[in-house]
């Protein structure tokens, strides 16, 4: 939400558990929550439910919708990859057009 909202913040939005490759600071959880409250964004404390929007007709995922203490998001399934892929730690990843979201 904060990389939508500012793009200018991209840049501090690497993998959090490995060095960031613009060698600027990557900001951990809390300071992405500041960032959100100061540019009017209510970030989410508790995710209550995450679902996915399929074409199986394309066999590809089409929207991501998110709902939690912070009202309800939708995402283009580009649009999550894309943010999905620059935070997820380790080497997890969303590399195809079909992929489905389960809580842990």
């Amino acid at each position: 939400m904060l990389a939508q909202n500012d793009s200018g913040t991209q840049k501090h939005l690497s993998q959090p558990d490995k060095p960031n490759p613009d060698g600027d600071e990557t900001w951990n959880q809390d300071k992405v929550k500041e960032e959100l409250k100061t540019r009017k964004v209510n970030p989410y404390s508790t995710i209550s439910s995450v679902s996915v929007s399929v074409d199986f007709g394309i066999g590809k995922v089409t929207t991501v919708s998110i709902s939690g203490d912070a009202g309800s998001k939708n995402f283009s399934a580009n649009e999550f990859i894309n943010y999905f892929n620059l935070r997820a730690p380790a080497n997890i990843q969303i590399v195809g057009p079909l992929f489905n979201v389960e809580k842990r």
